[in-house]
């Protein structure tokens, strides 16, 4: 056995595990991804003014 099969052993894992897992995203950018949809239901003609600004109240007091 290698020093490295050794230490992959050791260490209880493979070499080449990938990257790490990314840390799940802040209530700031969830937020912000939230006002991007809503900004683009209106510019779709989804949401009218009125209802664009009473959601995006919603979430910005949420």
């Amino acid at each position: 056995m290698s020093d490295q099969d050794y230490e992959q052993e050791r260490q209880g894992g493979e070499a080449d595990a990938g990257p790490p897992a990314t840390d799940p995203p802040d209530d700031m950018s969830i937020k912000i991804a939230q006002l991007k949809k809503l900004t683009e239901l209106k510019a779709q003609g989804v949401l009218t003014d009125a209802e664009f600004q009473a959601e995006k109240r919603k979430l910005l007091e949420s």
